[in-house]
């Protein structure tokens, strides 16, 4: 029998490669692209839909899918907002916000793992009930008005360099990679995502395991929302709507595969420097926000149908036994 090779590292050679290859050309292109600001205004931006992205990794490994993480976010931010603007209580919002992260995640979870809901129909569904919520809370328009101290952390660059948004998705990408690498947790994610079947079979705790898969995306999507907050100085339901499609696309640019059992956070990390670099470029060579769009999109299928015709989906080489019995 014909075993297919792990492909791991010479793709994310290669994206790292691709990475490399549109800075310079950029940089070439238009002069001010390494301007201090604009890379201090890039390392401001691209945390919040690289969290975002962190967020649908470890469901995507699994074989699931989380449509939901944005609506997370905004929903979570809401509800920090509604906290901070209560003034007495405002030290509890991050706490509250990453609790209401949790607890979406933990219902998306329910839903797939207890009800056997398709991970792709269950989230689309609560995309549109957190959404709901949302509005409810907001009463439509977006809240403001947020403290100063928080508003500032938005903006806050840490020895006057390093930006705080990046900072937080730095230690996030430390710590999602650690528990994907190095736990049982995370190394059973990836099997079952290979091959659910044989999961259960082998003794994986799949109901407790889908739930706290998306839990932890719950919370990371929570945590991107606290970053947009700070950032924008406001709250509001349907903030950031184009940012599905473009999470969707840095896990399939990384080498995360639709079927399930692969992804790395340093294949996250390469696709989304990769994106935030064209988008930048884009915005420098005047296209309009509607031909990012359309240009993402079609990116998106091309990558896609690029990696069926090569074969390039990666597969761990993992003892599934071995794991399972840790």
């Amino acid at each position: 029998m014909n075993q297919r090779t792990d492909s791991t590292n010479s793709y994310l050679l290669a994206l790292a490669s691709m990475t490399v290859a549109i800075f310079v050309a950029l940089s070439l292109v238009t002069p001010n692209f390494l301007s201090l600001g604009n890379l201090r205004s890039m390392g401001f931006q691209f945390p919040e839909f690289g969290l975002l992205s962190l967020a649908v990794l470890p469901t995507m490994v699994s074989g699931g899918i989380d449509l939901s993480v944005v609506a997370v976010a905004n929903l979570s931010a809401i509800v920090a907002a509604v906290i901070l603007r209560s003034g007495e209580y405002g030290w509890l919002a991050i706490p509250a916000a990453l609790a209401v992260g949790a607890a979406c995640g933990a219902f998306n979870g329910i839903l797939i793992a207890y009800f056997r809901l398709q991970p792709i129909l269950a989230t689309l569904g609560t995309l549109q009930l957190f959404t709901g919520i949302g509005i409810v809370i907001t009463g439509g328009p977006a809240i403001t008005g947020l403290p100063d101290w928080y508003t500032q952390l938005g903006n806050l660059s840490i020895l006057g360099v390093v930006p705080l948004p990046l900072a937080i998705f730095a230690l996030v990408v430390l710590l999602l990679g650690a528990v994907m690498r190095f736990t049982p947790t995370g190394i059973r994610i990836r099997l079952y995502g290979t091959n659910p079947t044989a999961g259960r079979f082998a003794g994986i705790p799949e109901r407790g395991l889908l739930i706290r898969i998306y839990t932890l995306s719950g919370v990371i999507a929570a945590l991107a929302g606290l970053v947009v907050l700070a950032r924008v100085n406001s709250a509001n339901a349907d903030y950031g709507s184009s940012y599905l499609l473009l999470v969707i696309l840095i896990n399939i640019l990384a080498g995360v595969s639709p079927a399930g059992g692969f992804g790395t956070v340093t294949g996250v990390v390469l696709a989304v420097l990769s994106l935030q670099l064209i988008s930048s470029g884009l915005n420098f060579l005047a296209f309009s926000a509607f031909a990012r769009d359309l240009f993402f999109g079609g990116l998106l299928i091309i990558v896609m149908s690029a990696r069926v015709l090569a074969g390039t989906l990666p597969l761990p080489k993992l003892n599934f036994m071995k794991v399972v019995t840790r």
